[in-house]
């Protein structure tokens, strides 16, 4: 497992490293730390407050250096993580310092190094806890192409995961690789499908109950079928596991299961798109993951 881990030195950064090695120490092999400066932001601003030429450089040049002591931090702290795993894997691991916007070039950066997993740290900007996502994550969540790990707080061991699971290709996915890059040891498995409400409100006042629960009858069964499925991959492979079908609004019902269970993350699929439609995350893996009061882990297939 190839991974990138976007740095900045702050505590959501450093959540971000040790979330790494407490879910993936089993199966990382190469580890990228990434840290972005926005050299032109500083200079366009220094020229604003009248500095010269050689006093712009310098400032620039003491945040290259600066930039490096984050790395180097980084790197430390990556390393005493993973050597307190219940594993101690053979990972190799890289620092790289690149330049320009934020958000952009940690994309630009993925779209080239082409990682199994890209994990950034997740300031909140709200006063709902810390529950909305910050904007360089929030950007780098919904236009990366490969799957991306937002760690809003810290992690230990054993991780209380949330997998939302619905039948389909992408949630499919997002099982496949959690599990796999996963160990039993390390996390507790619970699998939640939501059965969505197909009546509105207007047709549950005229219909009998009988009628509604004839029509929601597919949708029920589908829903226990798929959770049972995945509950006894998971148990195949070790891992402790509950399932649970609840109904209503997917995403109002997986953000209050997230906070009832005190959930640590939060697993969810998100198809592949091209062309526009690949930066518009569908509402639910959206609204879920600006508002979870936990990490988020989205999970899609690279774009063809």
């Amino acid at each position: 497992m190839n991974i990138v881990c976007a740095v900045d030195g702050s505590e959501f950064s450093n959540w971000a490293l040790e979330a790494s090695s407490a879910l993936f120490h089993q199966a990382l092999k190469h580890v990228v730390l990434l840290h972005v400066i926005d050299t032109r932001q500083l200079r366009s601003s220094l020229r604003k407050e009248g500095a010269d030429p050689k006093q712009v450089q310098d400032a620039i040049e003491r945040l290259e250096a600066e930039a490096q002591k984050v790395l180097k931090a980084a790197r430390e702290t990556m390393e005493l993580a993973l050597s307190q795993a219940v594993t101690y894997p053979l990972a190799t691991m890289k620092t790289v310092l690149a330049k320009g916007h934020v958000a952009d070039t940690i994309i630009k950066r993925v779209e080239k190094i082409k990682p199994d997993l890209l994990v950034v740290g997740s300031r909140g900007l709200s006063d709902l806890e810390g529950y909305l996502l910050g904007s360089v994550s929030r950007r780098v969540l919904v236009h990366a192409p490969c799957p991306v790990l937002a760690v809003k707080r810290s992690m230990k061991p054993p991780i209380r995961t949330v997998i939302a699971v619905d039948g389909s290709k992408a949630s499919n996915l997002a099982a496949t690789r959690f599990r796999s890059w996963t160990v039993p040891e390390t996390v507790s498995v619970h699998i939640l499908s939501v059965v969505p409400d197909i009546l509105t409100d207007v047709a549950s006042d005229v219909l009998p109950d009988a009628q509604i629960k004839a029509l929601q009858k597919p949708f029920q069964l589908r829903a226990e079928e798929v959770c049972a499925r995945y509950r006894q991959w998971f148990l195949g492979e070790g891992f402790a596991v509950t399932a649970q079908v609840l109904a209503g609004n997917p995403r109002e019902v997986i953000l209050d299961y997230l906070a009832r269970h005190k959930a640590d993350v939060v697993v969810l699929g998100s198809k592949g798109l091209t062309g526009a439609d690949r930066f518009r995350m569908g509402s639910v893996s959206e609204g879920v993951a600006a508002y979870a009061p936990c990490s988020v882990l989205i999970v899609r297939s690279r774009p063809s």
